[in-house]
């Protein structure tokens, strides 16, 4: 594909604000933003969030796994387990064929949040895609995935 049909731009002309990575990332910080509000009563952030339905769903038992999922780094990661852990949400167990790693367990405290808390994630995203048809979202989701394609 003609990089050029897709970034028109030169180098010298290049308008940061006029590109499709800065409003997805305008779109992450502003749903970041309106979820972590919803979940503040909670006393969890988005991230905190995503690494319990991560457990709760079964995508990852790691905190290394959480890591790749999350696009997290592992200290980053590690602070937010230590939270989770202090409030009781999550429990780590040490790998009985393996001592030097940990499984992630959610707790009953955990699974409870995460119900509680769906809802909320669910009527943002719809707050988020208000306006656009099945068909538009179903090509907005498939543009996005070639974007993930590229770069991975």
């Amino acid at each position: 594909m003609d990089v050029e049909a897709t970034c028109p731009e030169e180098s010298d002309t290049y308008r940061s604000e006029e590109s499709v990575a800065y409003r997805m990332n305008q779109v992450r910080l502003l749903l970041c933003s309106v979820i972590d509000a919803k979940l503040d009563p909670s006393g969890l952030s988005a991230l905190q969030w995503g690494v319990l339905k991560a457990l709760f769903d079964g995508r990852a038992r790691t905190p290394t796994a959480l890591c790749r999922i999350l696009l997290s780094d592992s200290g980053a990661m590690t602070r937010q387990l230590d939270f989770l852990e202090k409030r009781g949400f999550v429990r780590r167990v040490r790998n009985e064929s393996d001592r030097r790693s940990v499984h992630l367990v959610l707790t009953d405290t955990g699974h409870a949040v995460i119900r509680e808390t769906v809802p909320l994630i669910v009527e943002t995203h719809g707050r988020q895609l208000h306006g656009f048809t099945g068909d538009e979202v179903t090509t907005l989701k498939q543009f996005m995935d070639r974007m993930i394609a590229n770069l991975s």
